[in-house]
């Protein structure tokens, strides 16, 4: 069986703590529940598998509200379960690609709600008369635009974000356009 007790250090203890408390403040003030995301930061920061148990324990959490938002974190396909041979415990574990991670989340927020965003604009301008006065089309003009911002917000989610493979290419490329270069004092000139 693995260990999956904690760092003894307490100066890497303390920066662990820490990050799960900002993970989960940052990402609720995103509108995702703090207890996820502390989980999420927990395992994510760690690297380590850990059963409901340790998280509970270490999270300080109700054994529902850990199955609850384990649940999630695996519906968004964040983490994932898995038991090693011959123990009855399942453990849980982050996906170690952060860029993945964000993709996944990215992904998963487009969908849940850009998408029926967009969807409820289209309908607002299928409510509209064809043709009308100046304030209808003004209407429609404003929503019309609307639906343009959200058409290039997908172009690019869909170039960038179609597969972990585009993504890990456009991160790539972002590197090489902006990484830092040595000038010729710098370089000994």
């Amino acid at each position: 069986m693995a260990d999956h007790t904690p760092a003894t250090d307490p100066q890497t203890e303390e920066a662990i703590q820490q990050f799960v408390r900002e993970w989960g403040r940052m990402s609720s003030s995103w509108g995702i529940n703090r207890t996820m995301a502390q989980i999420h930061g927990l395992l994510l920061c760690t690297g380590r598998p850990l059963t409901v148990d340790e998280l509970m324990a270490e999270l300080h959490i109700s054994r529902g509200n850990a199955s609850m938002n384990l649940r999630d974190l695996m519906d968004w396909g964040i983490i994932r379960r898995y038991r090693e041979p011959g123990d009855r415990k399942d453990l849980y574990v982050s996906h170690g690609d952060v860029w993945s991670i964000f993709a996944r989340v990215v992904r998963e927020r487009k969908r849940r709600e850009i998408d029926p965003t967009v969807a409820a604009i289209r309908e607002c301008i299928d409510l509209l008369p064809e043709a009308g006065a100046e304030p209808v089309q003004d209407v429609r003009d404003r929503l019309g635009a609307l639906l343009e911002v959200f058409g290039i917000v997908d172009r690019i989610f869909n170039d960038i974000f179609e597969s972990d493979q585009a993504l890990h290419a456009a991160i790539q490329t972002l590197r090489e356009d902006y990484a830092p270069t040595e000038t010729n004092e710098e370089a000994g000139s």
